[in-house]
Protein backbone atom coordinates (compact mmCIF):
# COMPACT_ATOMS: atom_id res chain seq x y z
CA UNK A 1 0.00 0.00 0.00
CA UNK A 2 1.47 3.32 -1.23
CA UNK A 3 1.80 6.53 0.76
CA UNK A 4 -0.83 8.65 -0.42
CA UNK A 5 -3.39 5.65 0.24
CA UNK A 6 -2.26 5.09 3.49
CA UNK A 7 -2.74 8.87 4.21
CA UNK A 8 -6.00 8.99 2.42
CA UNK A 9 -7.35 6.16 3.72
CA UNK A 10 -6.19 7.37 7.65
CA UNK A 11 -8.02 10.78 6.49
CA UNK A 12 -11.32 9.25 5.99
CA UNK A 13 -11.19 6.83 8.91
CA UNK A 14 -10.32 9.75 10.91
CA UNK A 15 -13.12 12.08 9.19
CA UNK A 16 -15.99 8.91 10.10
CA UNK A 17 -14.84 8.59 13.61
CA UNK A 18 -14.99 12.76 14.06
CA UNK A 19 -18.35 13.05 12.15
CA UNK A 20 -19.74 9.83 14.55
CA UNK A 21 -18.70 11.40 17.34
CA UNK A 22 -19.86 15.33 16.55
CA UNK A 23 -23.38 13.86 15.62
CA UNK A 24 -23.08 11.76 19.62
CA UNK A 25 -22.23 14.74 21.24
CA UNK A 26 -24.25 15.17 24.82
CA UNK A 27 -27.02 17.62 24.49
CA UNK A 28 -30.22 18.73 23.49
CA UNK A 29 -31.03 18.11 19.74
CA UNK A 30 -34.47 18.54 16.86
CA UNK A 31 -34.11 16.89 13.47
CA UNK A 32 -36.47 16.46 10.74
CA UNK A 33 -37.44 12.84 11.41
CA UNK A 34 -40.41 11.17 9.04
CA UNK A 35 -41.28 14.95 8.12
CA UNK A 36 -42.06 16.01 11.52
CA UNK A 37 -40.24 18.01 13.81
CA UNK A 38 -38.61 15.40 16.66
CA UNK A 39 -36.25 16.64 19.54
CA UNK A 40 -34.21 14.45 21.51
CA UNK A 41 -31.46 14.56 24.06
CA UNK A 42 -28.16 12.85 24.18
CA UNK A 43 -26.52 11.65 28.00
CA UNK A 44 -23.41 9.21 28.40
CA UNK A 45 -20.99 7.30 27.15
CA UNK A 46 -21.10 3.76 25.02
CA UNK A 47 -22.65 2.12 22.81
CA UNK A 48 -26.35 3.85 21.79
CA UNK A 49 -29.69 3.11 23.92
CA UNK A 50 -32.98 4.49 22.16
CA UNK A 51 -35.52 5.11 24.63
CA UNK A 52 -38.99 7.08 24.66
CA UNK A 53 -42.25 6.62 24.40
CA UNK A 54 -45.19 6.77 22.10
CA UNK A 55 -47.86 8.75 24.69
CA UNK A 56 -45.59 10.34 27.29
CA UNK A 57 -42.11 11.28 25.41
CA UNK A 58 -39.04 11.29 27.35
CA UNK A 59 -39.11 12.74 30.27
CA UNK A 60 -39.51 10.35 32.72
CA UNK A 61 -36.85 8.51 31.70
CA UNK A 62 -34.34 10.97 31.74
CA UNK A 63 -35.42 11.19 35.22
CA UNK A 64 -34.87 8.36 36.44
CA UNK A 65 -32.54 6.26 33.75
CA UNK A 66 -29.42 8.02 34.59
CA UNK A 67 -27.46 4.74 36.30
CA UNK A 68 -27.47 3.69 32.61
CA UNK A 69 -25.70 6.94 31.03
CA UNK A 70 -22.70 5.53 32.55
CA UNK A 71 -22.86 2.12 30.35
CA UNK A 72 -24.55 3.91 27.17
CA UNK A 73 -24.62 6.56 25.27
CA UNK A 74 -28.49 7.56 25.87
CA UNK A 75 -31.36 9.38 23.07
CA UNK A 76 -34.09 10.22 25.10
CA UNK A 77 -36.58 11.75 22.26
CA UNK A 78 -39.82 13.23 22.28
CA UNK A 79 -42.01 10.92 20.27
CA UNK A 80 -44.09 12.47 17.29
CA UNK A 81 -46.58 15.05 19.37
CA UNK A 82 -45.43 14.89 22.53
CA UNK A 83 -42.92 16.90 25.35
CA UNK A 84 -41.11 19.40 22.14
CA UNK A 85 -41.66 17.54 18.85
CA UNK A 86 -44.17 18.17 16.82
CA UNK A 87 -47.51 17.33 16.18
CA UNK A 88 -48.43 15.24 13.04
CA UNK A 89 -50.73 16.30 10.20
CA UNK A 90 -52.42 13.66 9.71
CA UNK A 91 -53.95 11.29 12.57
CA UNK A 92 -52.78 8.22 10.53
CA UNK A 93 -49.10 8.98 11.44
CA UNK A 94 -49.54 8.13 14.87
CA UNK A 95 -49.93 4.59 13.88
CA UNK A 96 -47.55 1.60 15.28
CA UNK A 97 -45.82 1.48 11.81
CA UNK A 98 -44.79 5.12 11.97
CA UNK A 99 -43.84 4.58 15.22
CA UNK A 100 -41.36 2.44 13.55
CA UNK A 101 -40.39 4.63 11.03
CA UNK A 102 -39.70 7.39 13.10
CA UNK A 103 -36.86 5.38 15.05
CA UNK A 104 -35.20 4.29 12.17
CA UNK A 105 -34.99 7.15 10.62
CA UNK A 106 -33.75 8.33 13.48
CA UNK A 107 -30.98 5.89 13.66
CA UNK A 108 -29.90 7.01 10.35
CA UNK A 109 -29.58 10.40 11.04
CA UNK A 110 -27.43 8.99 13.74
CA UNK A 111 -25.23 7.01 11.61
CA UNK A 112 -25.57 4.44 13.90
CA UNK A 113 -25.52 0.75 12.67
CA UNK A 114 -26.49 -1.13 15.81
CA UNK A 115 -28.95 0.33 18.68
CA UNK A 116 -30.28 -0.63 22.05
CA UNK A 117 -33.33 -0.26 23.91
CA UNK A 118 -34.35 0.37 27.09
CA UNK A 119 -38.75 0.25 26.53
CA UNK A 120 -41.15 0.40 28.72
CA UNK A 121 -44.78 -0.40 28.10
CA UNK A 122 -46.38 0.32 24.84
CA UNK A 123 -42.72 1.62 23.55
CA UNK A 124 -41.60 -2.01 24.42
CA UNK A 125 -44.21 -3.23 21.47
CA UNK A 126 -42.76 -0.70 19.51
CA UNK A 127 -38.96 -1.86 20.27
CA UNK A 128 -39.75 -5.57 19.20
CA UNK A 129 -42.01 -4.48 16.14
CA UNK A 130 -38.98 -2.55 15.07
CA UNK A 131 -36.69 -5.70 15.77
CA UNK A 132 -39.38 -7.75 13.59
CA UNK A 133 -38.28 -4.94 10.65
CA UNK A 134 -35.00 -4.47 11.22
CA UNK A 135 -32.98 -6.90 12.90
CA UNK A 136 -30.04 -6.33 11.81
CA UNK A 137 -30.08 -2.81 13.46
CA UNK A 138 -30.79 -3.75 17.00
CA UNK A 139 -28.05 -5.15 19.63
CA UNK A 140 -30.00 -5.86 22.55
CA UNK A 141 -33.54 -4.60 24.13
CA UNK A 142 -34.43 -4.25 27.78
CA UNK A 143 -38.27 -4.63 27.59
CA UNK A 144 -40.07 -3.58 31.15
CA UNK A 145 -43.96 -3.17 31.90
CA UNK A 146 -44.58 -5.50 29.30
CA UNK A 147 -46.08 -8.86 27.60
CA UNK A 148 -48.19 -10.77 25.60
CA UNK A 149 -51.31 -9.10 24.98
CA UNK A 150 -54.72 -10.49 25.11
CA UNK A 151 -56.93 -10.90 21.46
CA UNK A 152 -58.68 -7.03 21.28
CA UNK A 153 -62.53 -8.97 22.17
CA UNK A 154 -60.33 -10.18 24.77
CA UNK A 155 -58.23 -7.20 26.43
CA UNK A 156 -60.73 -5.47 28.57
CA UNK A 157 -61.39 -8.83 30.30
CA UNK A 158 -57.91 -9.46 30.90
CA UNK A 159 -58.03 -6.30 33.11
CA UNK A 160 -60.87 -6.89 35.04
CA UNK A 161 -59.51 -10.61 35.79
CA UNK A 162 -56.25 -8.86 36.54
CA UNK A 163 -57.53 -6.17 38.87
CA UNK A 164 -59.75 -8.87 40.82
CA UNK A 165 -56.30 -10.65 41.09
CA UNK A 166 -54.70 -7.78 42.34
CA UNK A 167 -57.47 -7.29 45.42
CA UNK A 168 -57.42 -10.82 46.72
CA UNK A 169 -53.32 -9.89 47.21
CA UNK A 170 -53.75 -6.45 48.70
CA UNK A 171 -55.53 -3.99 50.40
CA UNK A 172 -53.89 -0.91 49.93
CA UNK A 173 -54.60 -1.60 45.90
CA UNK A 174 -58.65 -2.83 46.48
CA UNK A 175 -58.85 0.61 48.53
CA UNK A 176 -57.18 2.16 45.15
CA UNK A 177 -59.82 0.79 43.37
CA UNK A 178 -62.66 1.67 45.17
CA UNK A 179 -61.58 5.21 45.48
CA UNK A 180 -61.17 5.05 41.66
CA UNK A 181 -64.60 3.80 40.88
CA UNK A 182 -65.90 6.22 43.36
CA UNK A 183 -63.95 9.15 42.05
CA UNK A 184 -65.40 7.99 38.04
CA UNK A 185 -68.90 7.90 39.68
CA UNK A 186 -69.72 10.26 41.42
CA UNK A 187 -67.23 12.62 39.85
CA UNK A 188 -65.47 14.13 42.17
CA UNK A 189 -62.23 13.95 43.43
CA UNK A 190 -63.23 14.41 47.45
CA UNK A 191 -63.90 11.24 49.19
CA UNK A 192 -66.86 11.36 51.76
CA UNK A 193 -64.09 11.25 54.64
CA UNK A 194 -62.65 14.82 52.76
CA UNK A 195 -59.64 12.23 51.48
CA UNK A 196 -58.03 13.55 48.14
CA UNK A 197 -58.71 10.91 45.30
CA UNK A 198 -57.74 12.63 42.07
CA UNK A 199 -54.38 10.57 42.37
CA UNK A 200 -55.93 7.11 42.55
CA UNK A 201 -55.88 6.23 38.71
CA UNK A 202 -51.65 6.26 39.25
CA UNK A 203 -51.82 4.44 42.16
CA UNK A 204 -53.79 1.88 40.29
CA UNK A 205 -50.13 1.27 38.58
CA UNK A 206 -48.06 0.80 41.63
CA UNK A 207 -47.27 -1.62 44.26
CA UNK A 208 -48.30 0.36 47.13
CA UNK A 209 -48.20 3.62 49.08
CA UNK A 210 -44.63 4.33 48.94
CA UNK A 211 -43.80 3.27 46.06
CA UNK A 212 -46.41 5.54 44.45
CA UNK A 213 -44.69 8.28 45.93
CA UNK A 214 -41.51 7.81 43.80
CA UNK A 215 -44.22 7.10 40.94
CA UNK A 216 -46.35 10.36 41.19
CA UNK A 217 -43.67 13.03 41.22
CA UNK A 218 -42.52 11.41 37.85
CA UNK A 219 -45.91 12.04 36.24
CA UNK A 220 -46.30 15.53 36.90
CA UNK A 221 -43.48 16.09 34.81
CA UNK A 222 -44.49 14.22 32.43
CA UNK A 223 -48.21 15.91 31.94
CA UNK A 224 -45.87 19.64 32.60
CA UNK A 225 -43.65 18.18 29.20
CA UNK A 226 -46.76 17.42 27.49
CA UNK A 227 -47.86 14.07 26.69
CA UNK A 228 -49.35 12.81 23.04
CA UNK A 229 -51.65 15.85 21.37
CA UNK A 230 -54.46 15.55 19.50
CA UNK A 231 -54.71 15.97 15.47
CA UNK A 232 -57.34 18.47 14.84
CA UNK A 233 -59.16 17.45 17.79
CA UNK A 234 -58.71 13.82 17.25
CA UNK A 235 -56.88 11.04 19.20
CA UNK A 236 -56.01 7.51 17.84
CA UNK A 237 -57.69 4.72 17.90
CA UNK A 238 -56.96 2.27 20.55
CA UNK A 239 -59.13 -0.60 18.87
CA UNK A 240 -56.95 -0.45 15.37
CA UNK A 241 -53.59 -0.82 17.12
CA UNK A 242 -54.68 -3.68 19.32
CA UNK A 243 -55.83 -5.19 17.03
CA UNK A 244 -52.60 -4.43 14.48
CA UNK A 245 -49.82 -5.43 16.96
CA UNK A 246 -52.17 -8.70 18.11
CA UNK A 247 -51.50 -9.68 14.73
CA UNK A 248 -47.87 -8.91 14.42
CA UNK A 249 -47.16 -10.35 18.21
CA UNK A 250 -48.06 -14.02 16.34
CA UNK A 251 -44.34 -13.55 14.50
CA UNK A 252 -42.18 -12.07 17.90
CA UNK A 253 -40.94 -16.14 18.02
CA UNK A 254 -38.77 -14.45 15.18
CA UNK A 255 -36.84 -12.28 17.38
CA UNK A 256 -33.46 -13.23 17.86
CA UNK A 257 -32.60 -10.18 20.16
CA UNK A 258 -30.98 -10.42 23.49
CA UNK A 259 -33.66 -9.09 25.76
CA UNK A 260 -34.22 -8.44 28.85
CA UNK A 261 -37.61 -8.28 30.20
CA UNK A 262 -37.98 -6.36 33.52
CA UNK A 263 -41.01 -6.90 35.18
CA UNK A 264 -42.59 -5.47 38.93
CA UNK A 265 -44.36 -9.19 40.19
CA UNK A 266 -47.96 -6.68 41.01
CA UNK A 267 -48.25 -4.86 37.52
CA UNK A 268 -51.83 -4.66 37.32
CA UNK A 269 -51.65 -4.53 33.47
CA UNK A 270 -48.91 -7.38 32.67
CA UNK A 271 -49.64 -10.22 35.27
CA UNK A 272 -46.58 -12.55 35.53
CA UNK A 273 -48.28 -15.26 33.99
CA UNK A 274 -48.35 -13.66 30.69
CA UNK A 275 -45.09 -11.64 30.94
CA UNK A 276 -44.14 -15.78 31.37
CA UNK A 277 -45.86 -16.23 27.66
CA UNK A 278 -43.83 -13.76 26.09
CA UNK A 279 -40.60 -14.38 27.86
CA UNK A 280 -41.48 -18.13 25.74
CA UNK A 281 -42.03 -16.49 22.84
CA UNK A 282 -38.39 -14.53 22.43
CA UNK A 283 -36.18 -17.17 21.97
CA UNK A 284 -32.93 -15.22 23.52
CA UNK A 285 -35.12 -13.46 26.11
CA UNK A 286 -34.28 -13.84 30.22
CA UNK A 287 -37.63 -12.72 32.85
CA UNK A 288 -36.43 -10.79 35.94
CA UNK A 289 -39.60 -10.31 38.58
CA UNK A 290 -39.10 -7.48 40.83
CA UNK A 291 -40.86 -8.58 43.77
CA UNK A 292 -41.88 -4.96 45.24
CA UNK A 293 -43.15 -3.21 41.77
CA UNK A 294 -46.11 -2.53 39.77
CA UNK A 295 -45.62 -1.38 35.94
CA UNK A 296 -42.47 0.94 36.69
CA UNK A 297 -39.96 -1.47 38.51
CA UNK A 298 -36.69 1.08 38.02
CA UNK A 299 -38.15 3.28 39.40
CA UNK A 300 -40.41 1.53 42.22
CA UNK A 301 -37.43 -0.25 42.80
CA UNK A 302 -34.51 1.22 41.73
CA UNK A 303 -31.47 -0.95 43.36
CA UNK A 304 -33.02 -4.44 42.09
CA UNK A 305 -34.07 -3.14 38.91
CA UNK A 306 -30.52 -1.85 37.81
CA UNK A 307 -28.52 -4.67 39.67
CA UNK A 308 -30.55 -7.06 37.41
CA UNK A 309 -29.48 -4.84 34.40
CA UNK A 310 -26.17 -4.98 35.63
CA UNK A 311 -26.11 -8.83 35.96
CA UNK A 312 -27.56 -9.40 32.91
CA UNK A 313 -24.82 -7.41 31.02
CA UNK A 314 -22.51 -9.12 32.35
CA UNK A 315 -23.98 -12.23 31.10
CA UNK A 316 -24.37 -11.58 27.93
CA UNK A 317 -21.07 -10.85 27.79
CA UNK A 318 -21.94 -6.95 27.45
Amino acid sequence: MNFKYKTLLAFYTLFIIFTHAQQLKNGNFTETIDGISINYTIKGNGPVMFVGHPNSGKIGYELTLQPLEEQFTMVYYDSRGTGKSAVPKKIEDYNLEKSVVEIEELRKKLNIDKIWFFAHSDQSGIAMLYSLEHPNHVEGMILTGTSLIASPEDIYSRKKESENKRIKESEWFSQILKDWDYMYTNKTEKAPDGRDLSEAPLKWWCYDEESSKKIIPIMKEISKAGRRKPVNGQMPQAEKMIEYYYNQQKKFLQIKTKTLILNGKADTNNLPEFAEQLHKTLPNSKLVFIEKAGHFPWVEDAAQSFAEIEKWLEEIKF
